[in-house]
């Protein structure tokens, strides 16, 4: 039996494999837990591995080439749904955000932050991971960005804008998902923002997490939905969003993943803005102060 095992262990790895791409591009996330190999093998992960078979079979010509020719096919769809481009605009007529996942990092990275937002002046800046170890220096941060006002909130998130901030609700299930509502002034109008933090345990259900965001940001007419929801983008339950909102994932620049620091595997943080308004473009920056990638979305509010 044992013998038998090891002679056939290259057509139980293409059977794995082909299960693999079965549960990216049809599975998905529909049924839990199947759903942490969907999550745990993003297309980088599968061209790899599939390079990996290519140099298994490499003295099996017919084998060889059908796998090469499927790691192609999935490079391109990589490049294509994956890799964009687009300029922040500076317009005096838009508006930005800052978003970034601190990563519960000992402090605030303040020359780093100042320095991003004095060169993009964004109206609002939010964060998470945040915790009150993390704010120790946010005198300091305060001080280097004295145009904004800078509101600590609950569940590890802090926000800061150039105008007033109202805390609206706070909402919290352990285990899932962190949520805070928030109005916020700009020069032209008033914002509702939803800043959010759901669970990186990749052995919970992510369905009922998402879904109440959703419904939270479309049931109080929010106009921005930032947040490191720890779902890729691929996510089928990310379909109920686009109902109301739009992401910023087609109007990034480069990669569009998110973490981990530099390398282009999960697209973890995202932005979503509300149909009603016009997004424009998405700057990623990486920087060691955070293994997250800090966002800066550019914006037209429609009245």
């Amino acid at each position: 039996m044992t013998l038998k095992l090891k002679q056939n262990y290259k057509a139980y790895l293409l059977i794995g494999y082909a299960f693999l791409l079965i549960v990216h591009f049809i599975l998905k996330d529909h049924i839990f837990p199947l759903s942490i190999v969907f999550y745990a093998f993003p297309i980088p992960i599968l061209i790899l591995s599939g390079l990996f078979l290519v140099l298994l079979f490499f003295r099996r010509k017919v084998y060889r080439f059908s796998i090469l020719t499927l790691v192609i096919l999935l490079s391109l769809h990589w490049l294509q749904d994956y890799y964009m481009s687009s300029e922040i605009k500076n317009s005096k007529d838009t508006s930005k955000i800052l978003f970034w996942n601190l990563a519960k990092r000992k402090q605030l990275s303040v020359s780093y932050l100042s320095k991003q937002v004095n060169t993009y002046q964004p109206e609002i800046l939010a964060f998470v991971e945040a915790p009150h170890t993390t704010l120790k220096n946010l005198d300091s941060l305060k001080k280097a960005l004295p145009n904004y006002n800078f509101m600590p909130l609950k569940g590890a998130m802090l926000v800061a804008a150039k105008h007033d901030i109202e805390l609206l609700e706070f909402s919290i299930l352990e285990d899932a998902y962190k949520v805070n509502l928030l109005e916020i002034n700009t020069k032209d109008s008033k914002l509702k923002l939803v800043i959010t933090d759901l669970t990186a345990n990749i052995l919970v259900n992510k369905k009922n997490p998402l879904a109440f965001v959703s419904n939270f940001a479309k049931n109080n007419n929010v106009d921005l939905v930032v947040g490191d929801f720890n779902t890729p983008y691929e996510s089928v339950f990310f379909e109920t969003y686009k109902n109301d909102f739009t992401s910023f994932h087609e109007y990034a620049n480069g990669f569009t993943a998110t973490w981990p620091l530099g390398i282009p595997l999960f697209e973890l943080d995202h932005i979503w803005l509300a149909n009603r308004h016009s997004p424009q473009s998405l700057i990623k920056y990486y920087n060691d102060a955070s293994d997250h990638a800090l966002l800066i979305s550019e914006f037209i509010i429609d009245q």
